[in-house]
């Protein structure tokens, strides 16, 4: 709220009186309504696109699961000289936290907002035990779950991967000083000189990089809510809102009773998983009944589509 110093101000600084003025707050104020009109729109689809980022990114834990056991047949070709019950324990705690999370995605359909929290939480825990088996050759590991968690441009769980990952970080060298893995390789001794040497500045070191993560997905939110009002030309009017009406409408009408039905749990922003589910067909089904929507609308913008018809849909 400008207070009437402010106006004061604006008005010997603009030279502006009475009238034109007004027109100038009046202009502030619709400026301020836009970005806040594109706030809401990018807080939207972040939302409606977090039961498909969990799947995303379930893929991922996969893939990496998949780098974990090449790693362990490569050991037990001899290639790496690390001992097989160390790949044994890896192996199984790679399993635990990498593909447990993604089957309950990818398989269960499980989808909860604290998903995101235990996918950040369980490769934290799988960072902590490369580097308890591995030491510093795992060292760079501490920053997946930063990585994960940068992937839903979601502030409180970036803040989340971080804490974690500290808490994994020292953790990790702990167990280190009670019990040396691989003690040919670690350089540090005893429990103070492990800390010293290696856990504050690995914290340090990551810290640095979660700044960097941090200042960029800040950045990100900051542009996303004008590019997507500048994209969308959302403009939140009586006028707007009756056209996006008759739009809807008018798609309604050129698609089949079921094309309608998929359609409208896609702008609602279900995945095509939950689509499925939801109506008892293969993702493959639902996959050409999206193809064909899309050709009969003349759009492929899938956000877009949710920016604009999500509330039609309710």
């Amino acid at each position: 709220m400008l207070s009437a110093c402010h106006y004061e101000q604006d008005e010997v600084r603009y030279g502006k009186t009475g009238r034109d003025f007004r027109e100038y707050i009046s202009g502030i104020t619709v400026a301020v309504n836009d970005v806040k009109c594109g706030e809401k729109i990018m807080t939207l689809i972040i939302k409606k696109n977090e039961a498909e980022m969990n799947e995303n990114v379930a893929k991922g834990l996969l893939y990496i699961w998949g780098i974990v056991l090449l790693v362990v047949l490569l050991c037990w070709g001899k290639i790496f000289n690390i001992a097989f019950d160390m790949t044994v324990i890896l192996l199984t705690i790679a399993s635990i936290t990498l593909v447990v999370p993604a089957v309950v995605v990818l398989k269960l359909h499980f989808y909860n907002d604290m998903m995101k929290y235990l996918i950040v939480t369980s490769t934290a825990i799988m960072a902590a035990t490369s580097y308890a088996l591995f030491t510093f050759q795992a060292v760079i590991v501490f920053v997946v779950p930063t990585i994960i968690a940068g992937f839903y441009i979601n502030r409180r769980l970036l803040c989340y991967s971080g804490v974690v990952s500290v808490i994994a970080i020292i953790m990790a060298h702990i167990i280190t000083g009670v019990y040396l893995c691989q003690p040919w390789i670690e350089p540090f001794t005893g429990m103070w000189e492990i800390l010293r040497y290696g856990a504050i500045p690995r914290c340090l070191q990551y810290s640095g990089c979660f700044l960097l993560l941090f200042l960029m997905m800040k950045r990100y939110m900051d542009v996303i809510p004008h590019a997507a009002y500048a994209k969308e030309d959302l403009a939140c009017d009586a006028d707007k809102k009756t056209m996006e009406e008759k739009e809807f409408e008018i798609i309604l009408q050129k698609l089949t009773e079921r094309e309608r039905s998929v359609f409208v749990l896609m702008v609602k922003g279900y995945t095509n998983m939950q689509i499925a589910d939801k109506l008892c067909l293969s993702v493959g089904t639902v996959k050409n009944y999206i193809s064909t929507i899309y050709e009969k609308i003349g759009s492929k913008e899938r956000n877009a589509l949710i920016m604009k018809y999500n509330r039609l849909a309710e």
